[in-house]
């Protein structure tokens, strides 16, 4: 009995799979007609078709034209942008007083650069004169290290000062002459 039972059931799957293959060709057909009749979407939305308002989430200005600004976030008008640039922009007497401590700081730094510089050439010097006592040169080498270290930390500063006038946007002409760092310098 069981056996009869399956092949019931499989003659009656079998003699459904073509009316479902036929619904299925038939589906493909509906498908394809109807989106035959659809007609395309003609507008092309742009920037220029959105309120800045709607882009912010902000509540619209009152009857003048708007502009987004980044740094406030929301919508602000003409006038707002010209003061918030304006606050941003250095008055000459500022700029005067910024160019000044700038070039004092970087004459001073190259000035203590070119100093251990010197002194660092000196006891190379030094120590390797064979003319010159062993106690000289051996003391001339102890001292070596010292003044090595400090031209280290005088360029370290120097590159940092450097760095940190870039970021700013320091014209390079207020920190030039840049001075001639050594290749190898010990890690701090």
């Amino acid at each position: 009995m069981p056996v009869a039972r399956c092949a019931w059931i499989a003659a009656f799957i079998l003699a459904a799979i073509p009316a479902y293959a036929q619904s299925l060709g038939e589906l493909a057909r509906q498908e394809e007609a109807r989106r035959a009749d659809t007609t395309k979407a003609t507008k092309t939305l742009s920037n220029s078709d959105l309120r800045p308002q709607d882009a912010t989430g902000a509540s619209p200005a009152p009857a003048a034209e708007c502009f987004v600004s980044i740094s406030q976030g929301r919508c602000v008008s003409a006038e707002e942008i010209v003061a918030l640039s304006s606050a941003n922009v250095l008055v000459p007497t500022q700029n005067t007083t910024v160019e000044q401590t700038w070039r004092r700081d970087s004459a001073s730094l190259r000035a203590r650069v070119a100093g251990a510089q010197q002194t660092v050439a000196t006891f190379e010097a030094i120590a390797a004169d064979d003319t010159k006592p062993p106690s000289d040169r051996k003391s001339a080498q102890r001292s070596l290290v010292t003044a090595r270290q400090a031209l280290a930390a005088y360029e370290w500063q120097w590159e940092k000062h450097e760095t940190a006038a870039g970021a700013m946007r320091i014209p390079r002409a207020w920190i030039e002459p840049i001075p001639t760092l050594t290749k190898s310098q010990p890690q701090q």
